[in-house]
């Protein structure tokens, strides 16, 4: 029942499918972040996030499997998935590195040891993307030249999030004290 503007995900998310090569790199993105996420969470100090994550850890490990393998086969491929999964690379990065985006209590958190914060993990992410890409014929960019894409940690959303949400919603939006 909430609207964009009160949800607080990255931009990267809300983003539609399109076409397989952008879904993929998608995929590879973001999946090998969360599974660098919910690793380190599995050391968090609030002990029922770290019970957690080591149940959606074991989860992750197939979604980035499944990422990393298809990223390096159609990485190598033909010219043309080669030159697809580039473009989707190049489109895909300024919304990846924005799911680093720090939250206004970062620095509560950290003090917590409830999460070590965005910055070490995107270095992490960073250090694991890099491996996979030499793998490829891809490339990547100079990271600094990336300029991430943010707003959503703070309720700044695309076009694309409104319409989701409306859709995701509509069943339970036509009777909401239905009984599920």
């Amino acid at each position: 029942m909430r609207n964009a503007s009160q949800f607080h995900n990255s931009i990267f998310v809300e983003l539609p499918n399109g076409e397989y090569d952008f879904s993929l790199m998608r995929h590879f993105l973001f999946d090998t972040a969360e599974a660098l996420r919910f690793e380190n969470l599995c050391e968090s100090s609030f002990t029922a996030l770290a019970e957690l994550s080591r149940k959606i850890r074991g989860e992750l490990r197939y979604h980035t499997l499944h990422a990393n393998t298809w990223i390096k086969r159609l990485g190598s491929a033909t010219d043309e998935s080669i030159t697809r999964l580039q473009n989707a690379l190049n489109f895909s990065l300024p919304y990846a590195l924005a799911m680093f985006e720090e939250s206004p209590y970062e620095n509560d958190l950290i003090a917590s040891r409830i999460f070590i914060g965005e910055q070490p993990l995107k270095q992490a992410w960073i250090k694991k993307v890099e491996e996979v890409i030499k793998q490829t014929q891809l490339t990547l960019p100079d990271w600094e030249t990336v300029t991430p894409v943010i707003g959503g940690r703070v309720g700044k959303h695309s076009e694309h999030l409104q319409p989701l949400l409306d859709e995701m919603s509509e069943v339970f939006k036509i009777d909401p004290s239905a009984s599920w």
